[in-house]
């Protein structure tokens, strides 16, 4: 096994995979400074975190925000050109995800699987051909490395993939569910919109989904079958960028699981006139196996746990959001929801409802309502905000909130009356989170 990872391959797919990340982090960025997402951080009052990384805030002036995202932008270009590889790396990956926690609500699947492939990227010498850091200093050119180098990208995508079927292995999706509902609104497209909405062409899509899940990592493997299987990847993902969007998503999947072809097939678009040529000149990590080994035996191990976590919790995790995240449970649940917040003075008696929009936006609003960890953020900075700003003694916050999931009838998210100022936040189980009847 060992011989295997270390076996020396064509340096062309890790050349090719530094080059697509980081042109697509840096597209992503871009949107992200132009549309709703940098605007939840620059104009709102409040930002819900994630429970490990409450230090991390927005910045507090607009401009610091959007330099920010300018930034990010810099550093992808500079990833992606290879340029200053080994200070830009650790600085995209702290400057990337740094901003990707700022805002819960914000949360994306890809952003935070860029900030995994990021960090893979550290250990790896993909500056070392075709790159301005090889123009800068030939010496650096090789053109081959380590097998484990690309296997371990090839871990990362497979995670993803596998772990995204397993979760579609669940009683609403086997409904064809969110997917009725998000494909119904799809009717008016040109023609073919009638196909699209039907109920037939939405269990399709949610079979179909389970089976490429669960089945293009063991076709991609199979040499026989890898090509079939690549071009059913290219359709899966180009519909998914049609129908749903999802960012860049679609294409970083496409360009990632192209990595299963051999290493010297890559040779064959144009990097073969940029390329050393393949020979004796081989990448050698040296001492340093040493610490990278047991970082990215670490990584794996907590990449293959924590989409399991949810396991640990009670109740569906559509429904609680516990275990949610960082989970790779993707497109799996639409909620509509609505939810009041009371505060009320027990010393005076004096009860407030809470004007929402005065201190969230639509988005903000819209993702909390269905959260007990955001609704239970919400309610400890109603309690200080109320205390600061309006004298209250020692207020109780209360809220009701109805919830309806994956297109059923509405129903109490949270238990009636508790005071939820005085419960507590962490990663165990909200005992005051009602449980889905249905």
């Amino acid at each position: 096994m060992y011989k295997k990872l270390e076996r020396p391959i064509d340096i062309a797919p890790l050349v090719f995979a530094r080059i697509v990340l980081g042109l697509l982090i840096t597209i992503e960025f871009t949107g992200g400074l132009f549309t709703s997402y940098s605007e939840t951080l620059i104009n709102t009052k409040f930002h819900f975190s994630y429970i490990l990384t409450t230090f991390i805030e927005p910045w507090s002036s607009p401009i610091l925000i959007k330099s920010h995202f300018i930034l990010n932008f810099i550093l992808g270009l500079l990833f992606a050109s290879g340029l200053f590889y080994r200070v830009v790396t650790p600085l995209l990956l702290i400057s990337g995800t740094s901003l990707f926690l700022m805002e819960q609500t914000l949360y994306i699947n890809h952003f935070y699987l860029y900030s995994l492939i990021i960090f893979i990227f550290i250990f790896l010498p993909a500056n070392r051909a075709y790159s301005l850091d090889t123009l800068r200093n030939s010496k650096l050119k090789v053109s081959q490395v380590p097998a484990w180098t690309i296997y371990i990208i090839l871990f990362q995508i497979s995670v993803v993939y596998i772990y995204a079927g397993i979760a579609k292995l669940n009683y609403d999706w086997l409904q064809a569910q969110p997917l009725q509902i998000w494909l119904s609104n799809k009717a008016d497209y040109p023609i073919i919109g009638k196909y699209i909405a039907s109920t037939s062409h939405a269990y399709i899509v949610a079979y179909g989904g389970i089976a490429f899940d669960l089945l293009i990592v063991p076709l991609m493997l199979i040499k026989q079958t890898r090509k079939y299987a690549f071009i059913i990847c290219i359709v899966f993902h180009a519909s998914n960028a049609i129908t749903f969007g999802v960012g860049t998503f679609p294409w970083f999947s496409i360009a990632a699981t192209s990595l299963f072809f051999s290493p010297r097939s890559f040779r064959k678009w144009k990097l073969k006139t940029e390329l050393p040529p393949i020979g004796n000149k081989i990448y050698h990590f040296g001492h340093y196996k040493k610490i990278i080994f047991p970082l990215l035996s670490l990584f794996i191990a907590i990449q293959v746990l924590i989409p399991l976590r949810h396991h640990v919790y009670p109740g569906n995790p559509s429904w609680t959001e516990e275990g949610h995240f960082f989970a790779w449970r993707m497109m799996l649940r639409t909620k509509q929801s609505r939810i009041q917040f009371k505060v009320k003075d027990t010393i005076n008696n004096k009860e407030v409802i809470v004007k929402l929009k005065e201190h969230l936006n639509n988005r903000q609003i819209r993702k909390m309502a269905g959260s007990p960890d955001m609704i239970l953020q919400f309610a400890h900075y109603l309690s200080d905000y109320y205390t600061s700003n309006h004298d209250f003694n020692s207020p109780k916050v209360t809220a009701f909130s109805k919830v309806s999931l994956n297109g059923r009838p509405p129903q109490e998210l949270i238990v009636r009356g508790v005071d939820l100022s005085k419960q507590r936040r962490g990663l165990h189980h909200y005992e005051w989170i009602l449980p889905l009847k249905k």
